[in-house]
């Protein structure tokens, strides 16, 4: 491997889906703060029954309700998921942690990370659409490997994000 290549690979991040279902625009999430791109950018997933997986080798932070995750592949390189819309006021209900990691413990892609009660959390959130979103400043640019409306199994490479 040359120098530049080794370089080149420094500056890419590919990650996976975390979720099995299908693929959505980020501008379909029914929650403006994931649209406006505030937070970052990233796509969608309308999950099906499952759990949710590390879509990356990573540091990982589960919030107390396990309705969202927090990775950092790299130092201030952020890949949040946020299991559905007005899940947080569920207080944890509807999801299961199934691994108990101490704080910013290292996962492995595709580790098994938190289950989901679907049918108690489409009865009960605002919506299950699942933004999955990538926050960084030196981010150049975020391609979707996978069209919106194709399914993908959790696991499946979703994008690949180009540092500056």
């Amino acid at each position: 491997m040359s120098l530049k290549d080794m370089f080149k690979k420094n500056k890419e991040i590919l990650i996976y889906s975390p979720l099995k279902g299908e693929v959505l625009d980020l501008n379909e999430v029914p929650d403006n703060v994931f649209t406006s791109n505030i937070i970052g950018d990233g796509c969608a997933i309308i999950p099906e029954p499952g759990e949710i997986c590390a879509p990356i080798s990573s540091k990982v932070e589960i919030f107390k309700t396990n309705h969202l995750l927090i990775f950092e592949p790299k130092k201030g390189v952020y890949i949040v998921i946020h299991f559905g819309v007005g899940t947080s006021l569920l207080g944890g209900k509807g999801f299961e942690r199934i691994v108990e990691l101490s704080p910013k413990k290292m996962v492995e892609a595709g580790d098994k990370l938190v289950s989901y009660d679907l049918d108690y959390l489409k009865e009960n959130a605002k919506s299950i659409i699942t933004p999955i979103i990538v926050s960084d400043d030196n981010v150049d640019y975020i391609e979707l490997l996978v069209d919106p409306g194709e399914k993908v199994d959790a696991g499946t490479p979703l994008m690949r994000v180009i540092l500056k």
